[in-house]
């Protein structure tokens, strides 16, 4: 019978010098010196100023199993359990609404370094660097003419928690609390938002947090309207006491000027046009980095609604580098996809030379399933196919055998 955490008790025995039955007295084990026999790289070189405690201590038996583990690096136990050993106020950063994917993960040593570092808090490297690792847009910030303070100054954790928050994007308080930590809310701050108090308002939903090449950290592309100071246009009379209502519902205000959009309500199948966002749901009515004034990367903004109900939502996107508005049609369409058409044009666009010598497809080729043409979505599909092609079934004989029948 397995005893659990027997090896582990054996080693502290081993460590201390216990006697052990039936072996006499071992001789006591001097940590770490003993350990650095082998393992001297530790010893000496870069990483010297922050040192982890059961480190520092010479403790390597604190987190090190010294003769046997089923975990990689002889660890005592999973990474992210023996690191919440001692590291209990963390213990709650991973199930907060919005968790680190690196705590989420269990994954510690992605930013911190297990024995010794020259960062404070064993960081692998410096801020930003360190988050530049992931989040690759740092590097286009930091080349931007105007850049954020705390950007400048490498002063990430001033906006962000570095374990998690219950806000989205990490944020350690609300927008636009968090800003008003820094920026005076005064007489100065209301004459340059067109003399309106905008103690409540969204700061991001115009600003870039991070940078910009527009004065002002303004977002790179903005809404006429905004763009030519022309706040009335939307906002009515600003001269006049009162709020930043718009007259009438979002829709109608937008397609004033929209006009074109107008043709998708007599479509089978509109695409938000009928919600209380409206065209909020997609759209920036300020300024935006994104073409269409658009509220995030098309991709990540699609995703923020498909797909919920899949546990890894990103296995469910297709044609990497592609915008989702390459085959679906934004605001609305007859079909119930929202496809730009079904025939085999759809995929041929792009694939010009696919099925030339292979499987026909076609008007003239009938698939018996459901007696319609075949099309590449016969057999290929879109989102989330199991197989390479977008394949959704085996093609060494299970797809096949759909149609053609043994």
């Amino acid at each position: 019978m397995r005893i659990p955490g027997l090896a582990s008790l054996f080693a502290l025995v081993v460590l201390a010098g216990v006697p052990v039955q039936g072996s006499g007295t071992l001789a006591p084990v001097k940590q770490p010196d003993v350990c650095f026999e082998c393992h001297s790289e530790l010893t000496s070189g870069p990483g010297t100023r922050h040192l982890h405690t059961a480190f520092a201590e010479g403790n390597c038996a604190g987190c090190h199993n010294p003769h046997a583990s089923k975990h990689a690096n002889l660890l005592d136990q999973d990474r992210r359990e023996l690191c919440l050993q001692c590291h209990e106020e963390l213990q709650s950063s991973g199930l907060v609404a919005a968790p680190h994917v690196p705590v989420a993960d269990g994954d510690c040593l992605q930013c911190h370094a297990p024995h010794a570092s020259d960062q404070a808090n064993q960081l692998n490297l410096p801020l930003p660097g360190l988050c530049a690792e992931c989040h690759a847009n740092v590097g286009e910030w930091e080349a931007r003419s105007i850049v954020h303070d705390p950007v400048a100054e490498a002063a990430c954790l001033t906006c962000h928690a570095a374990h998690g928050s219950e806000i989205s994007g990490l944020l350690v308080s609300e927008v636009p609390g968090l800003c008003f930590e820094c920026h005076d809310e005064d007489a100065a701050f209301d004459q340059a938002h067109g003399g309106r108090s905008l103690g409540t308002a969204n700061c991001v939903a115009c600003h870039d947090p991070h940078a910009s090449n527009v004065q002002g950290l303004l977002r790179a592309n903005s809404h006429k309207p905004f763009a030519d100071n022309d706040c009335g246009k939307c906002h009515g009379d600003l001269a006049a006491e009162g709020s930043f209502a718009v007259s009438g519902t979002t829709q109608e205000m937008c397609l004033k000027c929209h006009k074109s959009v107008a043709v998708y309500e007599g479509k089978a199948n509109h695409h938000n046009l009928d919600s209380a966002q409206s065209c909020l749901a997609c759209h920036n009515p300020h300024a935006s980095n994104e073409e269409a004034l658009l509220l995030r990367d098309q991709v990540q903004l699609c995703l923020g609604c498909h797909f919920n109900d899949k546990p890894d939502k990103s296995a469910w996107t297709t044609h990497p580098g592609e915008a989702c508005t390459e085959c679906h049609v934004p605001h609305g369409n007859d079909d119930a996809q929202l496809l730009v058409r079904r025939d085999v044009m759809l995929c041929g666009r792009c694939h010009e030379e696919a099925h030339e010598v292979t499987h026909p497809v076609g008007p003239e080729v009938i698939d018996p399933r459901t007696e319609q043409a075949v099309t590449c979505l016969s057999c290929h599909q879109m989102h989330g196919a199991r197989f390479a092609q977008y394949l959704p079934l085996n093609p060494d004989m299970e797809l096949c055998i759909q149609c053609h029948q043994r």
